[in-house]
């Protein structure tokens, strides 16, 4: 049918119509309906699938029908879709944990609660069970000899313990690969350790291959049993690895069906891992927990008779609150003793004295110049520490502090001696006039009920040798050219003779406790300028003050000072008049 309705639009199409098909094609009502009639399924499907693409949830609900399938085979065809993945899974898990953790707490709680308190579980058994066994034998007969056993062969007392209290313990389990020797996985029991797992298992597996070399291999599949000193090696060969425990002491037969219950349950379950093995043991990471219920131990009952060594527990108690008592009662009277010492000691008054916490405490008044209370400690052998003092400040009357107030404040000089006669505080000696008023003046002013302050004996020093010293420095000048800074010759047996004067000065200052100071004025005559005749009488001072300084004086003793033209000796124009000027002359001051 559809051949004739070609072969009749054929027919009905000139030559000259031919020339232009396609555009009659297109207004040709026949040639519309032949496309309609061809192309319709074709553009009914392309029309629902492009409905599929542009609404989304249509899309969407294609997509997942597939989408269980298309991961399924890229997963069995290859790792690129998971390393793809690997991202976008962190990325989300992390952003699930920062908005709420607890979505992977409520995760992972069913799993590793249980774990938690297992492991808690078992240490804490562990660590009482080792508590329980030092316990029971530190007190008694046999747990003295078993300490001397520990002490003469240097190991620790739990471990000797142990090794005469033990039937058996399972110390070590190694999973050994049987084709390539290689270990998979070892355990320890608690406070043994292995120095070199990989070694022992490597020794193992040659032991094994010798034997299974040397002998029948199809008679004698291997080690099952190896004395090793007080240690026992017992093995179970499984067809892809074998299970080696190193046991000490005695183990029962029934620990061989532990042993192959392991090993069979291993081989259960991660017979792909075994058989597929190439050297990376991270497969067998859940082995562990198998091998950890290999190590079994077993104790030997002890006699737990009466110990004449129990008794030592009350006794020490006893003995132990005796020492503390006599202890106390010795600290309590040296302390009281201390107290005492303190209250006869001047310028410190006890108000109260408590025992709290451990230690003493103190209140109490003391006047600054009374002694410090913690330096009166030593002879009663109270520790420092143990001492808190609260102490109000006050002034004391009694006459020792009162002394030591009045020698703080007068400042005697030493050729004034203090003593105390009852009340009386006696001055003997002499003392510048000047400090024996400023004494006076003290005296009247002191408290009622203080000691009374006597200086009746203290003789008056006159200051005539300071004044005769005084005269003859400042009448002896040194002399100076024109426009010179050092002295004309002739000068240096002036300059010897103030030197030796400034220090009889400065000795006989000192004894009788006065100061005294010498400046050193500087002049210039008239000739010049002010200026340049004030820098240069400041010159000549200095180097006066120099040459003294070389001669011994104190340079404490000397201060210099420049007057330049302003002061001049001689107020003449002539030369002789300018040469007086041209000096530096002494003057001294005799403070108190």
């Amino acid at each position: 049918m559809l051949a004739n309705l070609l072969l009749e639009v054929a027919r009905s199409v000139d030559h000259e119509v031919a020339a232009q098909l396609p555009s009659a094609l297109d207004t040709d009502p026949r040639v519309e309906a032949l496309r309609h009639i061809l192309l319709e399924p074709e553009q009914a499907a392309l029309a629902s699938l492009k409905e599929k693409f542009d609404d989304p949830d249509q899309f969407a609900a294609a997509v997942s029908a597939v989408l269980p399938a298309a991961i399924a085979r890229a997963i069995s065809h290859d790792d690129r879709l998971g390393h793809e993945l690997t991202p976008v899974v962190e990325t989300a898990t992390q952003s699930s944990i920062r908005r709420d953790p607890r979505t992977l707490i409520n995760i992972l709680a069913p799993l590793m609660g249980p774990a938690i308190r297992k492991s808690v579980a078992e240490t804490m058994d562990s660590s009482l069970q080792s508590l329980n066994q030092a316990l029971k034998h530190s007190l008694s007969w046999q747990g003295l000899k078993w300490r001397m056993e520990a002490y003469r062969t240097g190991t620790s007392f739990a471990e000797v313990v142990l090794r005469h209290t033990l039937v058996f313990r399972v110390e070590h389990v190694f999973l050994i690969h049987r084709k390539t020797g290689l270990m998979l996985e070892h355990v320890a029991a608690d406070q043994v350790s292995a120095k070199d797992p990989q070694l022992v298992s490597g020794m193992l597996s040659a032991i094994q291959d010798f034997v299974r070399d040397s002998f029948d291999e199809s008679a004698l599949g291997g080690i099952d049993t190896l004395r090793l000193g007080e240690f026992l090696l017992w093995c179970e060969e499984g067809p892809l690895a074998f299970l080696a425990a190193v046991i000490r002491g005695n183990p029962p037969e029934n620990l061989h069906g532990v042993l192959r219950e392991a090993l069979d349950s291993i081989h259960d379950e991660d017979r792909t891992a075994l058989e597929n093995f190439d050297g990376d043991v991270a497969a067998f990471a859940n082995v562990r927990a198998r091998l950890e219920r290999c190590l079994a131990q077993q104790e030997a009952p002890i006699d737990q008779g009466t110990t004449p060594f129990l008794w030592l527990i009350p006794l020490a108690l006893l003995c132990g609150g005796a020492y503390w008592l006599v202890q106390r009662h010795l600290d309590g009277s040296a302390f009281e003793d201390y107290v005492r010492r303190l209250q006869a000691e001047p310028g410190i008054v006890v108000t109260g004295f408590e025992r709290r916490d451990g230690m003493w405490h103190l209140t109490g008044l003391r006047d600054p110049l009374a002694a410090d209370p913690t330096e009166l400690l030593g002879a009663w052998h109270v520790e420092p520490e143990r001492i808190s003092g609260n102490w109000e400040p006050y002034q004391a009357l009694h006459p020792a502090i009162a002394l030591k107030r009045i020698q703080a404040t007068l400042k005697p000089p030493s050729t004034v001696n203090f003593a105390l006669d009852g009340d009386t505080i006696r001055a003997t000696g002499t003392a510048p006039r000047r400090w024996i008023e400023k004494a006076r003046t003290l005296a009247s002013v002191l408290p009622p009920g203080s000691a009374h302050l006597d200086l009746s004996a203290l003789g008056d020093v006159q200051q005539g040798e300071l004044e005769r010293l005084r005269d003859a420095i400042q009448a002896r000048p040194v002399f100076f050219g024109y426009g010179d800074a050092l002295p004309v010759p002739g000068q240096e047996t002036i300059i010897e003779a103030q030197a030796a004067e400034l220090r009889e000065l400065a000795a006989a200052s000192k004894k009788l406790g006065v100061t005294v100071r010498a400046t050193l004025i500087g002049h210039a005559d008239s000739t010049g300028k002010d200026a340049p005749n004030l820098g240069l009488s400041l010159a000549r001072a200095e180097a006066v003050r120099s040459l003294l300084r070389k001669q011994g004086v104190d340079p404490e003793l000397l201060a210099v000072r420049g007057a330049g033209p302003l002061e001049p000796l001689a107020p003449g124009a002539s030369e002789q008049d300018r040469s007086l000027n041209r000096r530096v002359s002494f003057t001294v001051s005799i403070l108190d």
